[in-house]
């Protein structure tokens, strides 16, 4: 039980990594590698926000998502946008985010060095008992703020205009602008998402593991595997699998080895690409038309 109590935090910061992932593929049909990255972008901002300018935590982390919002739309807008309207090759789209991604690696290595950096925690650090368990108030932080952020995903996808017209353009892209849905624009929102989500999982993992410049790329991948598992493209499997795949790496590092976590994810998704391409998490669901 303490292993899956450990495995909850990082088990958020994946799902709302894998919800990025989900959010620009089921809109866009973009793959966006630069997702690792903006997690990255989101912790340094955070560390200037909150330790260097000494705003308070919350507003640090508004604000860090805002920034990134802002970006992801200028990088839809600006680079992957005309791609697609010149109908280039997925490939190339995808090799657009890798080039954006190591863009931001060396603007994060310009401005705050190779240094690694940390943010002190705003809660306190001493472990909250229950019975034989334990869990700290950053942990506790972390799940309270990336459950909130998901539950806010769902009202805005299902209650508000924008939210309907993402989920109409990622079900079926063209019936959607026949009935008027500017397509476009719900890319440029689902980018703005995924990035503050980003945003907000850097600066939660922030106080638990040191900020560099090249933290994105393990971030990232393993955000990727948590979307494959739950379903890319699904936001209720983002979800799922981003847990799934937390306590999965806790009980593996624990019963096992910390040594073989990385290898033992990696294996659990092509164990998932081979039986059910689909993802653990995804419904399939047929209509007559």
């Amino acid at each position: 039980m303490q292993y899956i109590l450990n495995g909850l935090p990082i088990g958020a910061i994946y799902a709302l990594v894998a919800l990025g992932f989900s959010l620009t593929y089921a809109s866009a049909g973009v793959l966006n590698w630069a997702q690792g990255d903006i997690v990255m972008l989101g912790a340094f901002l955070g560390f200037t926000f909150f330790q260097i300018m000494n705003f308070g935590f919350s507003v640090s982390l508004c604000i860090s998502m805002i920034t990134l919002a802002v970006i992801g739309i200028m990088v839809q807008f600006f680079i992957l946008r005309p791609l697609q309207k010149r109908q280039a090759p997925e490939i190339n789209v995808v090799i657009a985010t890798l080039g954006v991604a190591i863009i931001m690696r060396n603007i994060a290595l310009v401005i705050w060095g190779a240094d690694a950096q940390i943010i002190p925690s705003p809660v306190s650090n001493n472990p909250i008992q229950f019975s034989m368990l334990s869990i700290t108030p950053q942990d506790i932080l972390i799940i309270a703020i990336g459950i909130l952020l998901m539950l806010i995903l769902q009202v805005f996808l299902k209650y508000t205009t924008e939210g309907r017209a993402l989920r109409a353009v990622a079900q079926d892209r063209y019936a959607a602008i026949v009935m008027g849905i500017d397509a476009e624009r719900s890319d440029a929102i689902a980018f703005a998402a995924s990035s503050a989500l980003g945003a907000a999982a850097g600066i939660l993992v922030a106080p638990v593991f040191f900020i560099t410049f090249n933290m994105g790329v393990g971030i990232g991948l393993k955000g990727f595997v948590a979307a494959v598992i739950g379903g890319l493209g699904s936001i209720p499997g983002a979800i799922a699998g981003g847990f799934f795949l937390g306590v999965i790496e806790s009980l593996a590092g624990g019963q096992i080895s910390s040594g073989y976590r990385d290898a033992i994810t990696f294996a659990l998704l092509i164990l998932v690409l081979w039986l059910k391409p689909t993802g653990l998490f995804l419904q399939k669901t047929r209509q007559k038309v």
